[in-house]
């Protein structure tokens, strides 16, 4: 039996064809995948400090809630003119902290004044605490900054 010969120009173009065919299938068709990686928080984890720009001791309290099973009331004491980091440590990127603080009456004084504030933890932020009027502790202003 004689065997029909096979040209070789023939075979080279039928290879490049299946190799065409294999490369467009994997373009049109579903391949699998890794599941999604869950998504990251937006911002960066971070400290909170307080530069205490007054005449009186600040009492900066917040309640960490990072760990569930144990939220713990986080207070730190500011002396006048001093700064200081009131958050413990790091906190969670995107994490909403209200901070509170009071100002600490001398002790003829006996004032007592409270302001809040809010942080979305983006990195480090530095809370400027001030007396818009030196003469008047209710004008208490807060001022946030990320250094």
């Amino acid at each position: 039996m004689d065997r029909p010969s096979i040209d070789p120009r023939r075979g080279a173009v039928r290879a490049a064809l299946l190799l065409a065919v294999w490369l467009l299938s994997g373009c049109g068709g579903q391949a699998p995948t890794a599941p999604p990686a869950p998504p990251e928080p937006a911002g960066r984890a971070g400290t909170v400090s307080v530069a205490n720009h007054t005449a009186y001791d600040l009492e900066v309290a917040y309640l960490n809630e990072t760990d569930a099973d144990a939220p713990q009331i986080v207070r730190t004491r500011v002396p006048t003119g001093q700064y200081a980091e009131v958050s413990s440590g790091v906190l969670p990127a995107s994490l909403e902290v209200e901070f509170d603080l009071v100002l600490v009456p001398r002790t003829a004084d006996g004032i007592r004044v409270r302001r809040k504030i809010q942080v979305a933890i983006d990195g480090d932020w530095v809370l400027n605490v001030r007396l818009a009027d030196e003469s008047d502790p209710f004008s208490l202003e807060i001022t946030g900054a990320s250094p």
